[in-house]
Protein backbone atom coordinates (compact mmCIF):
# COMPACT_ATOMS: atom_id res chain seq x y z
CA UNK A 1 0.00 0.00 0.00
CA UNK A 2 1.28 3.44 -0.94
CA UNK A 3 2.06 5.45 2.18
CA UNK A 4 1.64 9.16 2.77
CA UNK A 5 4.84 11.09 2.07
CA UNK A 6 5.34 13.85 4.61
CA UNK A 7 7.96 15.75 2.63
CA UNK A 8 6.72 15.62 -0.96
CA UNK A 9 4.65 18.81 -0.97
CA UNK A 10 6.95 21.20 0.90
CA UNK A 11 10.19 19.86 -0.56
CA UNK A 12 8.98 20.15 -4.16
CA UNK A 13 8.02 23.74 -3.41
CA UNK A 14 11.34 24.52 -1.76
CA UNK A 15 13.35 23.03 -4.60
CA UNK A 16 11.38 25.16 -7.03
CA UNK A 17 11.91 28.27 -4.90
CA UNK A 18 15.64 27.66 -4.50
CA UNK A 19 16.09 27.06 -8.23
CA UNK A 20 14.33 30.33 -9.04
CA UNK A 21 16.53 32.29 -6.66
CA UNK A 22 19.68 30.59 -7.92
CA UNK A 23 18.78 31.53 -11.50
CA UNK A 24 17.91 35.12 -10.63
CA UNK A 25 21.04 35.54 -8.49
CA UNK A 26 23.12 34.69 -11.56
CA UNK A 27 21.29 36.81 -14.14
CA UNK A 28 20.64 39.97 -12.09
CA UNK A 29 22.47 43.13 -13.14
CA UNK A 30 23.58 44.34 -9.71
CA UNK A 31 24.23 47.85 -11.02
CA UNK A 32 20.51 48.14 -11.85
CA UNK A 33 18.33 49.07 -8.86
CA UNK A 34 15.14 47.72 -10.42
CA UNK A 35 16.67 44.31 -11.09
CA UNK A 36 18.11 44.17 -7.58
CA UNK A 37 14.69 44.99 -6.16
CA UNK A 38 13.07 42.12 -8.10
CA UNK A 39 15.82 39.81 -6.89
CA UNK A 40 15.24 40.99 -3.32
CA UNK A 41 11.46 40.43 -3.47
CA UNK A 42 11.92 36.84 -4.55
CA UNK A 43 14.66 36.22 -2.00
CA UNK A 44 12.52 37.55 0.84
CA UNK A 45 9.85 34.96 0.12
CA UNK A 46 12.34 32.13 -0.39
CA UNK A 47 14.16 32.75 2.88
CA UNK A 48 10.82 33.16 4.64
CA UNK A 49 9.53 29.73 3.66
CA UNK A 50 12.89 28.10 4.37
CA UNK A 51 12.69 29.39 7.94
CA UNK A 52 9.03 28.46 8.33
CA UNK A 53 9.63 24.95 7.03
CA UNK A 54 12.53 24.26 9.40
CA UNK A 55 10.51 25.59 12.35
CA UNK A 56 7.48 23.49 11.39
CA UNK A 57 9.60 20.36 11.14
CA UNK A 58 11.34 21.01 14.45
CA UNK A 59 8.14 21.83 16.36
CA UNK A 60 5.82 19.22 14.85
CA UNK A 61 7.32 16.44 12.70
CA UNK A 62 10.61 15.93 14.52
CA UNK A 63 9.24 16.76 17.96
CA UNK A 64 6.60 14.04 17.64
CA UNK A 65 9.11 11.56 16.19
CA UNK A 66 11.39 12.23 19.14
CA UNK A 67 8.59 11.32 21.54
CA UNK A 68 8.32 7.87 19.99
CA UNK A 69 11.96 7.24 19.17
CA UNK A 70 14.40 9.06 21.42
CA UNK A 71 17.37 10.29 19.39
CA UNK A 72 15.86 9.55 15.97
CA UNK A 73 15.47 13.25 15.19
CA UNK A 74 18.88 14.42 16.35
CA UNK A 75 20.58 14.29 12.96
CA UNK A 76 17.88 16.45 11.40
CA UNK A 77 17.91 18.87 14.33
CA UNK A 78 21.68 19.23 13.89
CA UNK A 79 21.34 19.73 10.14
CA UNK A 80 18.72 22.40 10.69
CA UNK A 81 21.02 24.27 13.05
CA UNK A 82 23.89 24.24 10.54
CA UNK A 83 21.55 25.28 7.73
CA UNK A 84 20.21 28.10 9.91
CA UNK A 85 23.73 29.45 10.51
CA UNK A 86 24.56 29.34 6.79
CA UNK A 87 21.23 30.93 5.90
CA UNK A 88 21.74 33.70 8.44
CA UNK A 89 25.05 34.67 6.78
CA UNK A 90 23.40 34.65 3.38
CA UNK A 91 20.51 36.79 4.55
CA UNK A 92 22.87 39.40 6.01
CA UNK A 93 24.74 39.65 2.70
CA UNK A 94 21.43 39.65 0.85
CA UNK A 95 20.11 42.54 2.97
CA UNK A 96 23.28 44.59 2.51
CA UNK A 97 23.09 44.12 -1.27
CA UNK A 98 19.56 45.53 -1.28
CA UNK A 99 20.31 48.38 1.16
CA UNK A 100 23.45 49.50 -0.68
CA UNK A 101 21.73 49.26 -4.06
CA UNK A 102 18.95 51.54 -2.79
CA UNK A 103 21.60 54.21 -2.09
CA UNK A 104 22.79 54.01 -5.69
CA UNK A 105 25.81 51.78 -5.21
CA UNK A 106 26.92 49.21 -7.75
CA UNK A 107 26.77 45.99 -5.70
CA UNK A 108 28.06 43.66 -8.42
CA UNK A 109 30.92 42.31 -6.34
CA UNK A 110 28.63 41.41 -3.44
CA UNK A 111 26.12 39.96 -5.90
CA UNK A 112 28.76 37.66 -7.34
CA UNK A 113 29.72 36.54 -3.84
CA UNK A 114 26.08 35.88 -2.99
CA UNK A 115 25.69 33.79 -6.14
CA UNK A 116 28.60 31.53 -5.19
CA UNK A 117 27.68 31.31 -1.50
CA UNK A 118 24.07 30.56 -2.37
CA UNK A 119 25.20 27.85 -4.79
CA UNK A 120 27.02 26.14 -1.93
CA UNK A 121 24.00 26.54 0.35
CA UNK A 122 21.68 25.23 -2.37
CA UNK A 123 23.76 22.07 -2.78
CA UNK A 124 23.84 21.42 0.96
CA UNK A 125 20.11 21.99 1.25
CA UNK A 126 19.32 19.56 -1.56
CA UNK A 127 21.38 16.87 0.16
CA UNK A 128 19.53 17.51 3.41
CA UNK A 129 16.07 17.26 1.87
CA UNK A 130 17.00 14.07 0.02
CA UNK A 131 18.23 12.51 3.27
CA UNK A 132 14.97 13.42 4.99
CA UNK A 133 13.02 11.72 2.22
CA UNK A 134 15.24 8.61 2.14
CA UNK A 135 15.92 8.19 5.87
CA UNK A 136 13.62 10.26 8.11
CA UNK A 137 10.53 9.36 6.08
CA UNK A 138 11.18 5.65 6.74
CA UNK A 139 11.24 6.34 10.47
CA UNK A 140 8.03 8.33 10.25
CA UNK A 141 6.37 5.39 8.47
CA UNK A 142 7.66 3.05 11.16
CA UNK A 143 6.34 5.02 14.12
CA UNK A 144 3.21 6.72 12.70
CA UNK A 145 0.11 5.73 10.78
CA UNK A 146 -0.90 7.69 7.70
CA UNK A 147 -3.71 9.23 9.73
CA UNK A 148 -1.17 10.48 12.26
CA UNK A 149 1.05 11.83 9.51
CA UNK A 150 -1.95 13.64 8.02
CA UNK A 151 -2.64 15.06 11.47
CA UNK A 152 0.91 16.42 11.59
CA UNK A 153 0.36 18.16 8.25
CA UNK A 154 -2.88 19.62 9.60
CA UNK A 155 -1.09 20.95 12.69
CA UNK A 156 1.54 22.59 10.51
CA UNK A 157 -1.08 24.26 8.31
CA UNK A 158 -3.03 25.44 11.36
CA UNK A 159 -0.01 27.09 13.00
CA UNK A 160 0.73 29.32 10.00
CA UNK A 161 -1.32 32.37 8.93
CA UNK A 162 -3.33 32.20 5.68
CA UNK A 163 -0.97 34.50 3.76
CA UNK A 164 1.87 32.08 4.40
CA UNK A 165 -0.11 29.37 2.62
CA UNK A 166 -0.50 31.66 -0.39
CA UNK A 167 3.27 32.21 -0.49
CA UNK A 168 3.75 28.45 -0.41
CA UNK A 169 1.27 28.03 -3.27
CA UNK A 170 3.45 30.17 -5.56
CA UNK A 171 6.21 27.61 -5.33
CA UNK A 172 4.44 24.35 -4.48
CA UNK A 173 1.69 24.23 -7.10
CA UNK A 174 3.89 24.64 -10.23
CA UNK A 175 6.18 21.90 -8.87
CA UNK A 176 3.35 19.36 -8.59
CA UNK A 177 2.04 16.98 -11.22
CA UNK A 178 -1.50 17.53 -12.49
CA UNK A 179 -2.90 14.76 -10.26
CA UNK A 180 -1.02 16.11 -7.24
CA UNK A 181 -2.36 19.64 -7.85
CA UNK A 182 -5.92 18.40 -8.11
CA UNK A 183 -5.61 16.31 -4.95
CA UNK A 184 -4.02 19.10 -2.93
CA UNK A 185 -6.43 21.80 -4.04
CA UNK A 186 -9.51 19.61 -3.72
CA UNK A 187 -8.68 19.33 -0.04
CA UNK A 188 -7.98 23.06 0.16
CA UNK A 189 -11.35 23.85 -1.45
CA UNK A 190 -13.19 21.71 1.12
CA UNK A 191 -11.51 23.40 4.09
CA UNK A 192 -11.07 27.02 3.01
CA UNK A 193 -13.76 29.72 2.99
CA UNK A 194 -14.79 30.50 -0.59
CA UNK A 195 -13.19 33.99 -0.69
CA UNK A 196 -9.85 32.61 0.50
CA UNK A 197 -10.03 29.70 -1.95
CA UNK A 198 -10.63 32.19 -4.78
CA UNK A 199 -7.72 34.30 -3.57
CA UNK A 200 -5.54 31.21 -3.63
CA UNK A 201 -6.61 30.38 -7.17
CA UNK A 202 -5.68 33.90 -8.32
CA UNK A 203 -2.19 33.41 -6.86
CA UNK A 204 -1.92 30.05 -8.60
CA UNK A 205 -3.11 31.49 -11.92
CA UNK A 206 -0.01 33.70 -12.05
CA UNK A 207 2.44 30.79 -11.75
CA UNK A 208 0.86 28.24 -14.10
CA UNK A 209 0.55 28.28 -17.87
CA UNK A 210 -2.89 29.14 -19.23
CA UNK A 211 -3.40 25.50 -20.25
CA UNK A 212 -2.36 24.19 -16.84
CA UNK A 213 -4.64 26.61 -15.02
CA UNK A 214 -7.64 25.84 -17.26
CA UNK A 215 -7.23 22.10 -16.71
CA UNK A 216 -6.92 22.61 -12.97
CA UNK A 217 -9.98 24.88 -12.81
CA UNK A 218 -12.11 22.36 -14.70
CA UNK A 219 -11.05 19.57 -12.38
CA UNK A 220 -11.94 21.63 -9.32
CA UNK A 221 -15.30 22.89 -10.66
Amino acid sequence: MKRMKSYDVPHKGLRNALSQLQLLAGKTDYSNQNEVEQFYKLGEDVFKILTIHATDENEVTLAELEQRCNGCSQNDFDDHEQIHLAQDKLEKLFASIYTNSKTGQDVTEDGEEFYLAFSEFYGTYLEHTAEEERVTQLMLWKYFTDEELASQRGKIMAKNPPQTLLTWFRFVIPAQSYKERVGLLTGFKKMAPAPFFNEGMQVIKKVLTEKEFDELSKALA
